[in-house]
């Protein structure tokens, strides 16, 4: 199964397989998509969630405040849904 991510405001979209992150599926994409350590730790890939589900690996990476941003710690998630996130600095 695979689920469609558009980011926004860039309007890029792209697939993301099952068993695969965002962002591995962003870069494979050949999305210019900010990462550094892949580990939720930099923040440099995390994006808001405005439509769409995800997942987690235990353990959650996820504190109350970044549930209530609705952020996305695009480098530990796997989508659950077809996704809209945004970032303000990907840009098309």
């Amino acid at each position: 199964m695979s689920f469609n991510v558009t980011i926004a405001p860039a309007q890029l979209s792209f697939t993301v397989q099952d068993g695969e992150t965002i962002l591995t599926a962003a870069l494979r994409s050949g999305i210019d998509f900010p990462n550094r350590c892949s580990q939720g730790v930099c923040t440099s890939c995390v994006c808001k969630l405005k439509s769409g589900e995800v997942r987690y690996a235990e353990p959650q990476p996820l504190t109350e405040v970044d549930k209530q941003q609705q952020f996305t710690y695009c480098c530990l998630a796997y989508p659950v849904s077809d996704l809209v996130l945004h970032h303000p600095f990907i840009s098309g």
